[in-house]
C-alpha cells in the first residue's frame, strides 16, 4: 500500500518548468512530486475551502459542462501551436457539426461518481470488452479465464465461464461485426470463439510468442474471416484464415520494430500499425503495404496472390477501391504520423471511431491525441500527465480538477507504479475508447475518467471520481436507448432521458490490480448502498478476505493474547522514551494493529522520516520513506473517529493515511492542536511522558522534504496491558 504525500505549492524553479498551455511538454518525468512528505497537513495547506468548493462544483457537473484549458491541435508547419485565426476556423467548423440531438447522446453516458456494482474474478481483472448488437459483456482475468456476461436491463448475467489458457492472457480482441472474438496468450495460442453460441471453435498453436492481434477484415469488403497476430520475437505479422485453417497464410515482413498495436478501420479498410518507438504507420488491409489515395493507380496485389489464385485477396482488393472511402495523402510526410517520435513517446491505446473519421492515440507520456483519419492531421491534443495535475491543484481556474490533498499523494505513488508496470509487462490497455455518436472520447485518468466532447472541446463529467481507491485502467461502453413503454419492470427515475426514452447504458472498467470489474451507470447510488455493491460471485482472495473478515480477526488477535488489552506503550527511541496511553476501547481495531506490530518488532529501526516544526513527527514505515508500510491484515483498514478524540490538544498520536479508510502501519505524533485533522485521522492515543523528547524530534534539522538530516531511529516499544 501506499501513503498520502503532500504536495507544496510548486517553486519558482518547477513554474518555469511549466510549458505553454498550447504546447506540448517534450520531457516527462515519472510523477513524483517535488515534496516528497506524506501524512497530515499543516493548516493553512489542507485547502478545505477549495475542497467544498470543487465539491459543490462538481455536483453539478450533471447539469453544464466544463471547457478544457490544456487543448491543442498540431499542425504540420508549427507544431502543437495554431494561429488564432484557424482557431476561430476551426471553432466555427466544430459547432457545426454538433448534431441536433448531441444532448441525447450525452444521456446516454455514465455519469456517477460512484460505481453501481462489481463482479469477482479469480485472478486480477485485464480486458473487458462490450458487444452492443449481441448484449454481451467479455471479461478476462490473467490467470487465462474470461467470462461471458448478458446485459440486461438495469443488470448483467452472468453465461458462461471458460478457462481458455494456461499462461496469462496478452490480449482479447473483438470483429467489427462482433461476431467473434480472438483470444492471445503467453501460452502460444490463437482461441476464437463465436460470440452468439459461445462456443469456442478455434484453436490455433502458434511457432511465435505473439504481442497483439486484430481482426482485419469487413463483411463489406470481404466474406472470409482473416486475422492478422504480430509476433513479440520480431517484426512480422502473420495472416490467417481461422474459419479455413490453422495454417498461416501470409507473412508480412516490417522494417520497423515489434508490432505493438493492429488497429483496423472498417470504412476505408485500413489498418493501423504501431511500435514501442512511437513509430505509427498506416496500410492497406490486403496486403499491409502503404495505401494509395488513388483508385486506380495502386492495388497493389502481390504476384503470389495471382498465382495462387487467391481469390478473396483480389475480390477484398478490388472492393477496397471501389467501395471503401479513400484518404487524402498520398505521403506519410503529409500526416502528423510522426508525432510520437518527435516527442519521444509511444502508443499505448489506439481506438478508431465507428464512422471511420476519427482515431485516438494515448501515448506512454500521457497525452491524447485525436486524428482525422481521411488526412491524418491532428485534431485536439489533451495533456492528462501527472505534472499537468499537479500544476492544476494550484490552479483556482481547475477547481473541477482538485482533490482532496490527502488523497493526491497516494495517487501520485499508484501512478508512478503503473508505468513501471505498464512499461515491464508491455501491457495492452484500451484506455480510451469513442462513444456511439463519434464526438465524446471517454478515457482513464489520474483522477477518474474524463468524458470529453471533443468536436466542441468540452470536458463534460468525471466518472468515478468518488472512488479514492480505484485506479481505471480498461474500460468498454455499453450503450441503449429503450422506448419507456417496452419496460415492463419498474426503473430507476435516473434512467429516463425524456418521458419516452430509458438510458439502459453502462461503463466497465477494469482496475489496477484488482480481481473485479466495476460497472458505471446512470443509477444512483445511495450511502446506504455503499457497502453492497461488491458482489462475491467467487471465493474470496487474502485481501477480499481479510476486509470481509476483520471482525474475526480481531477477535481472534484477542484470543491469543488472552484476551489482554492494550492499555499503554513505551517508544524508545535514540533521543529518549515516549510514553503513550492507548484509547482500546474506542479504536479497538487501531490499537490491536498498532499493538501487534510493537509486539512483534514491526516498528524496530523505523526512523522518523517526516519532522515538521510546530506541527507534528511522523514515522511507522519500515521503508522510510513515508510510501510503505502495512496493517498487520496484509490490507487497509477503516479509520474509527468519536467526538472526544480529537486533535484539540497537541502530542496526540493518530494514523497517517493517504485518504479515508487507508490506516496501514504509519503514525505520527502532534505538536502543537491541530483541529483541521479531527474526522481525517484516527486518534488512537496520547503522550503521558517524554513531551520534551518529541519537541527535541520536532528541532531537528530537516531537507526540503521534512526528512531529518541525521536518521532518528524507533529502537523497541513495550505494550503494557
Amino acid at each position: 500500500m501506499s501513503f498520502m504525500q503532500f504536495f507544496k505549492k510548486p517553486s519558482q524553479d518547477e513554474k518555469g518548468k511549466e510549458t505553454d498551455k498550447n504546447e506540448e511538454k517534450e520531457n516527462i518525468t515519472d510523477g513524483e512530486s517535488s515534496d516528497g512528505s506524506y501524512g497530515p497537513c499543516p493548516l493553512g495547506e489542507t485547502g478545505n475551502k477549495k475542497d467544498k468548493e470543487s465539491d459543490q462544483e462538481d455536483s453539478d457537473n450533471n447539469d453544464k459542462e466544463n471547457e478544457i484549458k490544456d487543448s491543442s491541435v498540431s499542425t504540420k508547419n508549427k507544431g502543437n501551436v495554431i494561429s488564432n485565426k484557424r482557431k476561430v476556423k476551426e471553432s466555427k467548423k466544430s459547432h457545426k457539426k454538433v448534431r441536433i440531438n448531441n444532448d441525447i447522446y450525452l444521456k446516454n453516458i455514465p455519469t456517477n461518481k460512484n460505481y453501481e456494482v462489481s463482479y469477482m474474478h479469480t485472478d486480477v481483472v485485464t480486458h473487458v470488452l462490450v458487444s452492443n448488437k449481441k448484449k454481451y459483456i467479455v471479461t478476462g482475468s490473467c490467470n487465462g479465464v474470461i467470462k461471458f456476461w448478458y446485459k440486461n436491463v438495469g443488470s448483467i448475467e452472468f453465461v458462461k465461464h471458460f478457462k481458455i489458457h494456461s499462461d496469462e492472457i496478452i490480449y482479447l480482441f473483438m470483429s467489427e461485426d462482433e461476431e467473434f472474438l480472438g483470444s492471445l496468450s503467453k501460452d502460444k495460442t490463437y482461441k476464437q470463439f463465436d460470440i452468439s453460441s459461445f462456443d469456442m471453435n478455434i484453436i490455433i498453436k502458434l511457432d511465435f510468442l505473439p504481442k497483439t492481434g486484430e481482426f482485419v477484415y469487413s463483411s463489406f469488403f470481404s466474406t472470409s474471416v482473416k486475422v492478422a497476430i504480430s509476433s513479440s520475437e520480431k517484426p512480422r505479422i502473420y495472416i490467417y484464415k481461422p474459419l479455413e485453417s490453422d495454417i498461416c497464410i501470409h507473412t508480412i515482413d516490417l522494417s520497423s520494430s515489434i508490432i505493438e498495436i493492429i488497429k483496423y478501420n472498417k470504412v476505408y479498410n485500413l489498418c493501423i500499425l504501431s511500435d514501442n518507438k512511437g513509430i505509427i504507420d498506416i496500410v492497406d488491409a490486403t496486403n499491409f503495404k502503404f495505401p494509395n489515395k488513388n483508385n486506380n493507380n495502386n492495388p497493389m496485389i502481390n504476384n503470389s496472390d495471382i498465382e495462387n489464385n487467391d481469390m478473396d485477396i483480389l475480390t477484398s482488393i478490388d472492393a477496397r477501391y471501389n467501395g471503401a472511402k479513400k484518404i487524402a495523402f498520398s505521403y506519410k510526410s503529409e500526416t502528423d504520423l510522426y508525432e510520437l517520435c518527435k516527442y519521444k513517446t509511444y502508443a499505448l491505446c489506439i481506438n478508431i471511431s465507428s464512422d471511420g473519421e476519427f482515431m485516438v492515440i494515448f501515448s506512454e507520456n500521457y497525452f491524447i491525441r485525436i486524428y482525422k483519419f481521411k488526412t491524418m492531421k491532428l485534431y485536439r491534443v489533451y495533456d492528462e500527465s501527472t505534472e499537468m495535475y499537479l500544476t492544476a491543484q494550484n490552479d483556482p481556474l481547475k477547481k473541477n480538477l482538485h482533490i482532496d490533498s490527502l488523497d493526491f499523494g497516494k495517487r501520485l505513488f499508484i501512478e508512478k507504479e503503473i508505468k513501471k508496470h505498464i512499461k515491464n509487462q508491455n501491457m495492452r490497455l484500451d484506455m480510451v475508447i469513442f462513444d456511439e455518436s463519434n464526438q465524446y472520447i471517454i478515457y482513464t485518468t489520474f483522477i477518474g475518467i474524463k468524458v470529453v466532447n471533443f468536436i466542441t472541446n468540452q470536458l463534460c463529467y468525471i466518472i468515478g471520481k468518488n472512488e479514492t481507491n480505484l485506479r481505471y485502467l480498461s474500460i468498454s461502453l455499453y450503450q441503449k436507448i429503450i422506448p419507456a413503454n417496452k419496460i415492463k419492470t419498474n426503473v430507476h427515475e435516473s434512467l429516463y432521458i425524456n418521458e419516452k426514452n430509458i438510458s439502459d447504458c453502462a461503463l466497465f472498467c477494469t482496475v489496477y490490480k484488482k480481481a473485479r470489474f466495476y460497472v458505471f451507470t446512470k443509477k444512483i447510488v445511495n450511502e446506504h448502498e455503499l457497502d453492497e455493491r461488491d458482489i462475491y460471485n467467487e471465493q474470496p482472495n487474502k485481501n477480499e478476505l481479510s476486509s470481509l473478515l476483520s471482525t474475526k480477526s480481531i477477535e481472534n488477535i484477542e484470543k491469543n493474547n488472552n484476551n489482554k488489552t492494550p492499555k499503554s506503550a513505551i517508544i524508545y527511541t535514540t533521543m529518549g522514551e515516549i510514553h503513550i496511553s492507548l484509547f482500546y476501547k474506542e479504536c479497538k481495531k487501531t490499537v490491536l494493529n498498532f499493538a501487534t506490530h510493537s509486539t512483534n518488532g514491526y516498528y524496530n529501526n523505523c526512523i522518523f522520516h517526516r519532522v515538521i516544526k510546530h506541527f507534528m513527527i511522523q514515522t511507522g514505515d519500515p521503508g522510510g520513506d513515508g510510501t510503505g508500510g502495512e496493517s498487520i491484515w496484509g490490507s487497509e483498514f477503516e479509520d474509527e473517529f468519536f467526538d472526544h478524540l480529537n486533535h484539540s490538544k497537541p502530542f496526540m498520536v493518530s494514523m497517517a493515511n493517504c485518504g479515508p479508510n487507508t490506516n496501514g502501519s504509519q503514525f505520527f505524533i502532534t505538536t502543537v492542536p491541530c483541529p483541521w485533522l479531527d474526522f481525517k485521522h484516527t486518534v488512537f492515543g496520547k503522550v503521558t511522558q517524554g513531551t520534551k523528547v518529541v519537541l527535541d524530534i520536532e528541532k531537528v534539522r530537516t531537507d526540503k522534504r521534512d526528512k531529518p538530516l541525521d536518521e532518528i531511529k524507533i529502537l523497541n516499544i513495550k505494550i503494557s496491558h
